[in-house]
This record gives structure tokens, C-alpha cells and sequence, in this order.
């Protein structure tokens, strides 16, 4: 299925989300956590934001991961994506993220405990989104990015070969318009020697000629817009 321009728009708008997404998760966890450890009762608010911020990170890889096709989104499926989500071991971006999760979830359910994440924890959890988390979520929006570019020169490519084919085709409109006139006008010169008899052909002959010198130069007009193309 092509996707258009503002498909790829979407898609790059929701990747570049996840990595903002990431690093709001990971500011949260850490403040949540510091007051946990200073015996501060957890704030209801950050609570809410952390819980709304997984939640979000959740269903923007789900949308990339499965697309949506009542909002008109595609799964994520070219060679590029594919293999940056499939790769090898723990460089995998699908195991990288489900990661993630799996960790952020670990670690809520500990802070809902009123315990905090110790520094050795917190440390690898960070650790892991600043680099693994966001290396693998740059490289899908550096991909769909890339998949882009070569999808716009496709259409160029394409648009140019099909304005080739339409500007081949007008030639051979101009020259069998211009065979045409010959015609008619030969006609014309064998109507005025019929005389009276040839009157009617002539007439004939007259409006073929008009007709062929329309033909040529509208086709001539059209050849011009496409060479602007």
C-alpha cells in the first residue's frame, strides 16, 4: 500500500513522541522515587502523569508496531524498520522496548509500595534509557525518515517518466497533425481544380486543416508546461 505524505508525517510525528515520552517517564520515576526515599508521601499528581505517560508510550509502539487502520495508520513494515525492530540479540528494538516496560512496570509497582528505587536500580534503569531506549527509538524515526526521502524520489522518478511518455506521445500527435495538414491541403489544391464540383470538399478539407493547426498547437502549449516540470 502507498502511504502518502501525510501518512509518513503521522508516523514520524508519533516516533519522535516516543522518545519525548521516554525521557518525561524517566524524570517522573526519578521524582517520584526521591520522595519516596525521603519518607514524602508520593505525589497524586506525578503519579497520574507517570501512569498517563506509559500508557501513552504503550499505545504510540502499538500504532507503530500494528498500525490502526480506521485512523488510516500502516504497521511499520519496510526492510528499514524491520531491521531495526529485529535485530540481532539484545540490540533487537522490539526486545529493547518491551524492555522497558516490562522494567517501568516492575518499578511502579515497587514505588506503589511506598519503597524507592535504590541508587544501583535507578542508575541501570536510567542507564538504559538514555542509551539502549534512545538509540533504538532515534534509529525507527532516522528509518521512517529515510523511507520517506526514498518514497518522495520514487514519486519524482515516476511524475518524470510519466511527463515522458505524455511529451512522446504529443510528438506523435504533432507529426500525424502535421501529416494531416499536407493532406488537406493537397485536397484543397484538387477541390479548386474541380471547381464548382469540389466546393463541398473544399469546405471539408478547410475545417481538417483547422482542426489539425488546433491539435498542433495545443499540444505544443502542453509540451512546454511539461518541460517545466
Amino acid at each position: 500500500m502507498a502511504v502518502s505524505e501525510d501518512i509518513y508525517g503521522r508516523l514520524i510525528n508519533i516516533a519522535g513522541r516516543q522518545r519525548m515520552l521516554s525521557q518525561r517517564i524517566g524524570f517522573l520515576f526519578l521524582t517520584l522515587s526521591n520522595q519516596v526515599n525521603n519518607c514524602d508521601p508520593a505525589s497524586d499528581t506525578l503519579w497520574t502523569m507517570l501512569e498517563a505517560a506509559l500508557q501513552d508510550f504503550r499505545k504510540g509502539y502499538r500504532l507503530l508496531l500494528h498500525g490502526d487502520e480506521g485512523a488510516g495508520l500502516p504497521a511499520l513494515s519496510s526492510d528499514r524498520i524491520q531491521s531495526v525492530l529485529d535485530g540481532n540479540g539484545g540490540h533487537s528494538g522490539r526486545v529493547v522496548i518491551e524492555q522497558f516496560l516490562g522494567d517501568a512496570q516492575q518499578h511502579m509497582q515497587t514505588l506503589s509500595q511506598n519503597r524507592g528505587l535504590d541508587r544501583k536500580t535507578f542508575d541501570t534503569f536510567s542507564s538504559f534509557m538514555l542509551e539502549d531506549l534512545l538509540q533504538t527509538l532515534q534509529a525507527i524515526v532516522t528509518a521512517l525518515e529515510e523511507d520517506f526521502a526514498d518514497e518522495m524520489n520514487r514519486r519524482r522518478d515516476q511524475r518524470q517518466e510519466e511527463a515522458l511518455r505524455v511529451m512522446h506521445a504529443l510528438q506523435e500527435i504533432q507529426k500525424a497533425s502535421k501529416f494531416s495538414r499536407m493532406i488537406a491541403l493537397n485536397a484543397k489544391i484538387s477541390a479548386d481544380r474541380a471547381g464548382p464540383y469540389g466546393k463541398e470538399f473544399g469546405a471539408l478539407t478547410e475545417e481538417l486543416k483547422n482542426i489539425s493547426t488546433a491539435i498542433t498547437d495545443s499540444s505544443e502549449d502542453i509540451l512546454r508546461h511539461l518541460e517545466r516540470i
